[in-house]
C-alpha cells in the first residue's frame, strides 16, 4: 500500500464512515486529549479482519500458536478472532512475550503512526536498530496492520508513548490553545463536537473560534476579528533549530526539559514564565489548562532529531561473567546432588517412623518442621525445601483416619531402591515442572495474615513454572566456563521479556533452589542441568549426572577410636549399612562416621544380629575390625531386648497358674486374644469392658481392677463404674492404615499440575480451529447480507465492546439491542460517546437524549451503513 493510500484512509477514518466530523467530548479537559490521541490513527477491527482473511491457514495457525489465549476457547469467526486479538487483556499478554527490541519498536509504531508513515526504515532510524524483524513479528501477532497499531496496543503503552505528547491534530480537535483563552463567565456553556443549550445568557463578545492553517493558528471573536495569531510550529529538526536561534535561554531550557518526556509541564495560573511564554507564542507549546502546558508530538520528534528513543537498546553483556573451571562446576553440582538425595531419603525415613501432622490448611506446622530439621541436621528453610521436593516428586502422601499425617507414599520404596542418578533425576524434573513456590514458606499469604506453611496448597503460583523454564533457558545462553550472578540473570530476563519478569528477589530464590539441587554448580549450569533445561529424557539426564559423580568405593577404614572413613562416594550398599549403624561426623571428599551405642542399637532394632552386623562391616574393611568395635556391638546385643514394651487393651491377673493355662486354651475366649506374659498374668488387645462381658458369658466371675490395683465395686451410693473401654491403649498417633487415602482435596503436584499452566496446542487442534474460523466468517458474511431488513447480528461480548470503543472515537452511528431490567430487548440507533468502567455513554440518535448503559446489558451491536 502506498503512503498516499494510507494517508487517505487515515483521513477518512478521522472523519468517520458517514462523512461526519468525529465527535470529541471536550468536557473532561486533558483526559480527552489523551483519549483522542490513543484512538486516532489506529487499525480498526474491519482492517484487522481483512488482514486476517488474507492470511493462509499456516499463517493463522502460527498466530494462534504464538497467542494461545486467542484459541482458548476458539472464537466463532475471523471477526471474533480480530476482536479478541485487539482486546486489551490479550494485547497485554502478547506484549509480555516480547523482548526489549520488539517492545521498543512497538513503542515507536504507537508514537509515529499518527504523524508519519510507519516503515521498517523509519522505525529503524527512530529506535536505532534493525526494526525489520520486530515489525514483522508485530504484524504476525496482529498488533500492527498496514503500519497502524491496534487501539489496545496504544492504550497498553500508556498515554505518552516514549514520553511523547498528543499530536497537533489531536490538540486542535480537543481545543488545546496556543494562548491563554479568556475565562468564561458564569453563564457560558463550553461545547465541542455536539450542540449544547443553556438557559443562562451567553455573551457573544466572548465567543471565540480557533482555526489552524498553513500559516499558523488564528483565534477570532464572534465578530470575526482576529484576537491572536500564532505561527505554525516547526515540525522538522532544521526548522526547529532556526526557530530556536532567537529563543531566550529560558525557552531553550524549558524545551530541553520536555523533549524526552514527560511532555506536560505545570505553570502558575497567572502569566507563564518567560521561556514558556515564548514557546507558547511561537506555537511550540500548547495549553491543556490554565496551569498545564504540553509539548506537541511533532515538535518533540523534531527536537529529538526524529528519534523516539534516546539511545538504541543494547543487550546485557556477558563478557564480565565470572570464569569457573568446568571441573569445579561438575564437582559442586555432584556434591549438591548427592546431598539433596540423601536429605530426601532421610526425610522419608524420619516421617516413616514419626509422620508429620497435617494442618487444617493442608501444610506442615512450625513445630513439625522444627522437629524434621533437627532430625535432618539442617535449618528449617532447608528442611522445608526438602519436604517440598519430596512432595513434588510424588514421594509423600497424606494418610490417616482420625488424624491426617504426611507419610512416605507407596512409590517411595521404589525411589529408594533406584540408583542415585535416577533418584536425583526424578527430583530435578519434578522441580523444573512445578508451580510450587517454596521460598514463600514463612511469609504472609496473599489473602490473609497467616504465615504460609510447607506443603500448603496455596503455595502454587501459575507463573512459577514459566519462571523456572525461563531461568533454565537463560542459563543455557551463558557461555561454558562462565557463571552469572543472580543480578546478571535477572538483567538477562528483563532484556528477554521486559514486561513480564519477576522481581530480583524471586529470581534469586529460584537460583538458590537450583544450586541446592545441583542443577547449577558454583553458579554455572552443570551438564545434567543443561540436559534438563534442553528437555532431555530421564535416562539422558541421569547419564549426565553419572558422568560427573566420582566412582563409588567399597572400602571402609575402621579405626580403634570407633570412627571409620570411606575415601570417596560409598557404594549404595555400604552407604545403606553405614546409615543404619553409624552417626555421620563429616562429609566432603571423604565420609567420616562414628559407631556409638545408640547407632548400633538402631541396627539391632532393625533386626540385624550382632554377628551379622560384624560380618557385614568386615566385608568392607581393609583390615580386621578393631576389638573395641566388636566389644561395642556384642555388649549392645547382650543388653538389647532385656526390657520389652508393648500395648494391651486389658490385663488379667489370676491367683493360680493352672487357671491361666485354662483361660488361654478356652475356645469361648478365643475372641479376646489372650496371651500369657507371666505365670499368673495375661493380656488382651480388647478393652476391659469387653473382656468382662466375655468372661462372664463363659461362666466366670471376674472383677474390675483399678489403676492402683484395688478392686472397683458397684457402691450403694450410686458411684459410677468406669466406662467399658476405659484404660484401653490409644492407637498410635494418627498413623491409621497404611495406604489409605483421605479425600480432602489434597494438593496436586507435577507432573499432573504442570499441564494446568502450560497450554499446548498441537497442529491438529490448530488446523481444526482455523477451519472453524473460516466457516464461521462465511456464516457471518451471510448473516450480514440478511441485515438489510434491519436485524443487527448478535455478537460476542469482546466483539461488541471493540465496536463500541471504535465508534466512540469515530462518531459512527450504531444499532444496538439493549436488554431492559425486565429482560425485554429494545433496539436503538446511537452514537457512542465514551466507554469506561464497564459502562458506555451514548447519544440516542432518534430521541436526542443521552444515556449510560452497562455493557453487559447490550446483547447485540452492528454499525449502520453510511447515509
Amino acid at each position: 500500500m502506498t503512503t498516499d493510500g494510507v494517508a487517505q484512509r487515515r483521513a477518512e477514518r478521522s472523519r468517520g464512515t458517514s462523512g461526519r466530523p468525529a465527535a470529541h467530548d471536550a468536557g473532561r479537559g486533558r483526559g480527552v486529549v489523551h483519549r483522542t490521541a490513543q484512538h486516532s490513527r489506529v487499525a480498526t477491527t474491519a482492517a484487522l479482519v481483512a488482514e486476517l482473511t488474507g492470511r493462509d491457514d499456516a499463517a493463522l495457525a502460527r498466530l494462534l500458536a504464538a497467542r494461545p489465549d486467542l484459541a482458548t476457547p476458539a472464537p466463532s469467526s475471523l471477526t471474533g478472532l480480530a476482536a479478541r486479538a485487539s482486546a486489551r487483556p490479550s494485547v497485554e499478554r502478547a506484549l509480555s512475550t516480547m523482548d526489549t527490541v520488539e517492545i521498543a519498536v512497538a513503542e515507536a509504531v504507537a508514537a509515529l503512526a499518527p504523524v508519519r508513515a510507519v516503515t521498517a526504515a523509519a522505525l529503524g532510524k527512530a529506535v536505532g536498530v534493525d526494526a525489520g524483524p520486530a515489525l514483522s513479528r508485530l504484524r504476525e501477532l496482529a498488533l500492527v496492520v498496514d503500519g497502524e497499531p491496534v487501539a489496545a496496543l496504544v492504550e497498553a503503552l500508556g498515554p505518552h508513548p516514549v514520553g511523547l505528547g498528543p499530536t497537533l491534530a489531536d490538540l486542535d480537535a480537543a481545543g488545546a490553545h496556543a494562548t491563554t483563552p479568556p475565562a468564561p463567565t458564569s453563564g457560558d456553556v463550553v461545547t465541542r463536537g455536539r450542540a449544547a443549550t443553556s438557559t443562562a445568557p451567553t455573551p457573544t463578545d466572548t465567543a471565540e473560534t480557533t482555526t489552524t492553517g498553513p500559516g499558523g493558528t488564528t483565534t477570532t471573536d464572534a465578530a470575526g476579528t482576529a484576537t491572536s495569531t500564532v505561527t505554525a510550529p516547526p515540525t522538522t529538526a532544521g526548522a526547529l533549530r532556526r526557530t530556536m536561534k532567537e529563543a531566550p535561554p529560558s525557552a531553550v531550557g524549558t524545551l530541553d526539559a520536555l523533549t524526552w518526556g514527560p511532555p506536560v509541564g505545570t505553570v502558575s495560573a497567572g502569566a507563564p514564565p518567560e521561556g514558556a511564554a515564548w514557546l507558547l507564542e511561537h506555537g511550540l507549546l500548547r495549553r491543556l489548562s490554565p496551569t498545564q502546558l504540553v509539548l506537541p508530538r511533532e515538535v518533540a520528534l523534531a527536537a529529538r532529531g526524529g528519534r523516539t528513543h534516546r539511545s538504541a537498546p543494547e543487550p546485557p553483556t556477558v563478557d564480565d561473567l565470572r570464569r569457573i573451571p568446568a571441573v569445579v562446576v561438575a564437582a559442586e553440582g555432584a556434591r549438591a546432588a548427592e546431598e539433596i538425595v540423601r536429605l530426601v531419603a532421610a526425610l522419608l525415613r524420619t516421617w516413616q517412623h514419626e509422620p508429620a501432622t497435617v494442618l487444617r490448611a493442608g501444610g506442615v506446622g512450625v513445630r513439625e518442621l522444627r522437629r524434621t530439621a533437627a532430625a535432618l541436621e539442617v535449618d528449617e528453610t532447608r528442611a522445608a525445601l526438602v519436604a517440598e521436593l519430596a512432595a513434588m516428586a510424588g514421594l509423600l502422601s497424606q494418610d490417616g483416619d482420625e488424624q491426617v499425617v504426611w507419610t512416605p507414599a507407596r512409590t517411595a520404596d521404589d525411589w529408594l531402591a533406584d540408583p542415585l542418578p535416577l533418584r536425583w533425576t526424578q527430583l530435578a524434573r519434578a522441580w523444573a515442572a512445578t508451580p510450587r513456590t517454596p521460598w514463600l514458606i514463612g511469609t504472609r499469604s496473599d489473602h490473609g495474615s497467616a504465615l504460609s506453611a510447607a506443603l500448603e496448597p496455596t503455595l502454587e503460583r501459575g507463573w512459577a513454572l514459566e519462571l523456572r523454564r525461563r531461568i533454565l533457558a537463560t542459563l543455557t545462553t551463558v557461555p561454558a566456563g562462565r557463571a552469572a550472578s543472580a543480578a546478571q540473570v535477572h538483567e538477562l530476563l528483563v532484556w528477554d521479556r521486559p514486561r513480564a519478569t519477576a522481581p530480583a528477589s524471586t529470581v534469586t530464590a529460584v537460583l538458590t533452589e537450583a544450586e541446592t539441587l545441583g542443577i547449577t554448580g558454583a553458579g554455572a549450569l552443570t551438564a545434567a542441568g543443561r540436559t534438563l533445561a534442553g528437555g532431555g529424557s530421564e535416562d539422558e539426564i541421569a547419564a549426565a549426572l553419572e558422568a560427573a559423580l566420582p566412582d563409588p568405593v567399597g572400602d571402609l577404614l575402621v579405626q580403634g577410636d570407633l570412627t571409620a572413613v570411606v575415601p570417596g562416594r560409598p557404594l549404595p550398599e555400604l552407604a545403606a549399612l553405614l546409615t543404619l549403624c553409624t552417626e555421620v561426623e563429616s562429609r566432603g571428599s571423604a565420609l567420616t562416621v562414628r559407631f556409638t551405642p545408640e547407632s548400633v542399637r538402631r541396627a539391632l532394632d532393625a533386626g540385624v544380629g550382632a554377628t551379622e552386623l560384624l560380618d557385614a562391616l568386615a566385608g568392607y574393611s581393609r583390615t580386621p575390625l578393631p576389638q573395641a568395635l566388636e566389644y561395642l556391638v556384642r555388649d549392645a546385643a547382650r543388653r538389647h531386648g532385656q526390657v520389652r514394651v508393648g500395648a494391651a487393651g486389658a490385663y488379667l491377673r489370676v491367683d493360680d497358674g493352672a487357671l491361666a493355662t485354662e483361660l488361654t486354651g478356652n475356645p469361648a475366649l478365643a475372641s479376646l486374644g489372650l496371651r500369657t506374659i507371666a505365670p499368673t498374668v495375661l493380656v488382651s488387645p480388647a478393652p476391659p469392658g469387653e473382656v468382662l462381658d466375655v468372661l462372664r458369658e463363659a461362666g466366670l466371675a471376674p472383677v474390675l481392677e483399678g489403676p492402683d490395683g484395688v478392686v472397683v465395686l458397684d457402691g450403694f451410693d450410686g458411684g459410677p463404674v468406669p466406662a467399658r473401654g476405659a484404660g484401653a491403649a490409644r492407637p498410635s498417633r494418627g498413623i491409621g492404615r497404611r495406604g489409605h487415602r483421605v479425600p480432602r482435596g489434597l494438593p496436586t503436584y507435577p507432573g499432573a499440575s504442570a499441564g494446568t499452566y502450560a497450554r499446548v496446542l498441537d497442529d491438529a487442534h490448530l488446523g481444526d480451529v482455523v477451519a472453524r474460523l473460516r466457516a464461521g466468517e462465511e456464516q457471518a458474511r451471510r448473516d450480514a447480507e440478511r441485515r438489510a431488513d434491519g436485524a443487527p447480528a448478535a455478537t460476542d461480548p469482546v466483539h461488541a465492546l471493540t465496536i463500541l470503543r471504535e465508534a466512540a472515537g469515530t462518531g459512527e452511528t450504531l444499532e444496538i439491542v439493549v436488554v431492559g431490567a425486565r429482560g425485554t430487548p429494545e433496539r436503538r440507533r446511537v452514537r457512542a460517546l465514551s466507554v469506561d468502567g464497564g459502562r458506555v455513554r451514548m447519544a440516542d440518535a432518534d430521541r436526542e437524549t443521552e444515556m449510560t448503559v452497562a455493557i453487559h446489558r447490550i446483547s447485540a451491536v452492528a454499525p449502520l451503513p453510511a447515509d
